[in-house]
């Protein structure tokens, strides 16, 4: 289960009443010094996330896709190929294009970005669908903590409860996984795919190319801090190695 709360700094986390967060950083290995790619946008950050790739290699510098030149398969788009259920639950519609038509099982999207409450919506739909269906890969986006960001600024008192709100919805998802005797069975790795500065985000300030990487559950050694460098594109061939994947020769991760 890939958790990625846009727009999320680290010290945001260490400053907001995050105690869902707390529990897998105390049951797993994490990082709170990982590092996101230039452009720091959405769209990018999570091309690089899902592909394995710097945006120099898969040509999204914006949020508007494009069709890259030379592609490059996504963790989605492998484990479809190996014939592995995959879902995705998301709150910002630009996000379908991280995988190529008729490589999801499930897809659950709705524009909900303007309600505090909208990752918690997410969230129940996913566990539901968790429950059910039990797929082998599921990415789960809260992105409202961002929106309160370009809204209220980085860092402000409303930005850091929406962080609180973020936890709360990923409490529904552990709650919900453990009540099923799921919990032991998922590795659930939660990121951010950018930080974020005064009310924006997209350059190379340390600000906005921080970011918190999480990983707990099934599979994973509880060492506490990684002290190792990690990078966003990092993401796509750790997840590979968990569901048993080949990486493709085209990641950089």
């Amino acid at each position: 289960i890939l958790i990625v709360i846009d727009g999320c700094r680290p010290d945001g986390i260490q400053q907001a009443t995050t105690p869902n967060i707390d529990a897998l950083l105390a049951r797993g290995a994490y990082t709170l010094n990982a590092q996101s790619v230039v452009p720091s946008s959405t769209l990018p950050c999570h091309t690089s996330m899902f592909r394995g790739v710097t945006p120099s290699r898969h040509g999204i510098t914006t949020n508007t896709w494009v069709p890259m030149v030379r592609p490059v398969p996504s963790i989605a788009e492998l484990a479809h190929a190996m014939k592995l259920k995959t879902a995705f639950i998301y709150n910002w519609e630009q996000l379908r294009d991280l995988a190529s038509p008729g490589s999801l099982h499930f897809s659950y999207f709705t524009n909900n970005l303007g309600e505090p409450e909208g990752d918690v919506t997410i969230a129940r739909v996913a566990i539901e669908y968790l429950i059910t269906a039990q797929p082998n890969f599921c990415f789960v986006y809260l992105g409202v903590v961002d929106i309160v960001g370009h809204r209220y600024g980085w860092m402000s008192a409303e930005y850091i409860e929406q962080i609180h709100i973020a936890d709360r919805a990923i409490g529904i998802l552990l709650e919900g996984l453990e009540a099923a005797n799921l919990l032991d069975r998922y590795f659930i790795l939660v990121q951010s795919d950018h930080g974020g500065h005064g009310k924006s985000h997209g350059t190379d300030l340390p600000e906005d190319l921080t970011i918190p990487w999480i990983a707990a559950g099934a599979g994973v050694k509880q060492i506490g801090e990684i002290k190792q460098p990690v990078r966003i594109f990092d993401t796509a061939p750790t997840l590979a190695h968990v569901l048993d994947l080949s990486s493709s020769e085209e990641w950089e991760g």
